[in-house]
């Protein structure tokens, strides 16, 4: 991964093999970020997916393992129990022109993802929302 910061963004590329999101951690954790958007494009190898079942209350995951194109990967960063957690989905091109995507748990790249972070000032916190049991957005008083 090599990365290099403009004001308030960081412009990542990750490299052939490395994965994401662990790989993104680590620079967070770094950097200090608490808070922040992301977006990116790239390729991955293979990926793992999940689509949350609200009936069920959990995600179900699918595994992936062919050439894909990452048409768009969008998400944020935020603290979860004192660590920064990335919520990020993607959407992905097969060969065949077809798309799949769905909330990332991890992908490993190849040949390469792009990833530009825009950084949040301050902290952006996560607590489990006792509706559905997942670490949403705390922006509990704050209108």
């Amino acid at each position: 991964m090599r990365y290099v910061r403009h004001g308030d963004t960081y412009v990542i590329r990750f490299e052939d093999d490395e994965v994401v999101p662990d790989r993104l951690l680590e620079l967070l954790a770094a950097e200090s970020v608490t808070a922040g958007s992301l977006t990116g494009i790239g390729a991955l190898r293979s990926v793992r997916i999940a689509y949350f079942d609200t009936d069920r209350r959990e995600y179900l995951d699918m595994q992936v393992d062919e050439q894909l194109e990452v048409l768009a990967l969008v998400g944020n960063v935020a603290v979860y129990q004192d660590q920064p957690l990335v919520h990020a989905h993607v959407t992905l091109g097969r060969r065949d022109g077809t798309t799949l995507g769905g909330h990332l748990r991890w992908g490993i790249v190849r040949p390469t993802l792009e990833v530009y972070l825009r950084v949040i000032p301050g902290r952006v916190e996560r607590a489990i929302d006792p509706e559905y049991g997942l670490p949403s957005l705390d922006l509990k008083d704050r209108r």
